[in-house]
């Protein structure tokens, strides 16, 4: 293990950057193949060191095992971490690295991945230290000893393996403790403070950009937005809108047919009216006949033109009914009469010749009695 990077001579690289290939000094960025979802990923660069753009995947399950449940089948799960490891070594091999770093960094990966699961209590149930993957791809127990002699190794040459450095300082941040999970923690701090150290002159901060917000497109508000206040208001101004426009109606409607009950109930005539149009006083001279006293003529004119009107309050068969009819009428201070018709004993009240007067004595007995009573001339 002490001669993993004296075994062949380190080959310094000399990383590759975006060369402006036209005289306007305009970058050509690296078009990525969008025709699969794997190889865009591949493409996509979230570190400046490639060696840690390689090990995203294997980065991305190391931070999610300590909140994972036990897997359903263990040794299916163990696969796919032999499978990721694997794909990283094929990426590797396809970089600038010497393939003892590649195989370096396979190493300190199956380590950390090994101590990530052992840490939880389905790794300890599971028994995952007999079939860990540093026993499987390498063949070795000592992990969490030999991290830190590679550590130590690589510091000797920070320049040229500081992205292998690199790959152990995260390591370090997300939590690897290896030999020291039961020493004191503060010499494990010291040595991850000196790593930060080893690598920081290499490393160039990219400030981040602060993300631009874009440009809202302008419009009217929707009217669900409206508050209910307003629409409760809107809502009450409609009703009473269309409560006053039904009074109104009703109103104009009822008028029309009110006067048309008035003209039935008055038997559709005015009757004094009417005797006063009909009137025609004849001369002597037209009747050929001698000339009458003033007085008589007067007493006739008077005799045509004062019409009597009584209120027939009911109509019966038996005389009895009508007697009992009469004496409740009586009683109530209205005088009444009865006789005899065609249709049986008729009960009637003398109203005058006031037809307003004679309306209200008809109404009031009707309230009064319950009765359908009904105007007529009064019989001679």
């Amino acid at each position: 293990m002490t001669g993993l990077f004296s075994e062949e001579p380190t080959v310094q690289i000399q990383r590759q950057t975006t060369v402006n290939s036209n005289k306007q000094g305009v970058s050509q960025s690296r078009k990525a193949d969008t025709s699969g979802m794997e190889q865009l990923i591949e493409n996509l660069t979230a570190y400046s060191s490639p060696l840690m753009n390689a090990a995203t995947e294997l980065l991305g399950i190391l931070v999610t095992i300590k909140r994972q449940g036990s897997s359903r089948d263990i040794n299916r799960f163990r696969q796919k971490l032999l499978d990721a490891i694997e794909s990283f070594r094929l990426r590797g091999l396809h970089l600038d690295y010497h393939p003892s770093v590649i195989e370096n960094s396979c190493f300190v990966l199956c380590a950390a991945l090994d101590e990530a699961v052992l840490y939880t209590s389905w790794g300890e149930r599971v028994r995952w230290e007999n079939h860990s993957l540093l026993s499987k791809v390498f063949s070795q127990r000592n992990g969490g000893e030999a991290f830190f002699i590679l550590l130590e190794k690589a510091s000797q040459q920070p320049k040229k393996l500081s992205d292998f450095i690199e790959l152990q300082y995260v390591l370090l941040a997300l939590g690897f403790k290896g030999r020291f999970c039961y020493e004191d923690e503060g010499q494990l701090h010291d040595i991850i403070s000196h790593t930060y150290g080893l690598i920081r002159p290499y490393r160039t901060e990219i400030p981040l950009q602060a993300p631009k917000s874009p440009k809202l497109i302008e419009g009217k508000q929707p009217w669900l937005m409206y508050r209910v206040r307003k629409i409760l208001g809107m809502t009450f101004l409609i009703f009473a809108t269309s409560y006053g426009f039904a009074e109104y109606w009703y109103h104009i409607s009822s008028q029309s047919l009110l006067s048309q009950l008035d003209i039935i109930d008055t038997l559709g005539v005015n009757l004094k009216k009417a005797n006063s149009e009909l009137v025609y006083l004849s001369t002597d001279d037209d009747l050929g006949r001698e000339v009458i006293k003033l007085e008589e003529n007067i007493g006739m004119k008077e005799e045509v033109v004062a019409q009597q009107w009584e209120i027939i309050l009911a109509t019966f068969l038996n005389p009895d009914n009508a007697v009992r009819l009469s004496n409740e009428v009586s009683q109530a201070g209205y005088k009444s009469y009865t006789r005899a018709s065609g249709r049986g004993v008729e009960l009637y009240v003398n109203a005058g010749d006031d037809l307003s007067e004679i309306r209200k004595l008809k109404n009031e007995l009707n309230i009064r009695f319950g009765l359908d009573t009904m105007i007529r001339r009064a019989q001679k």
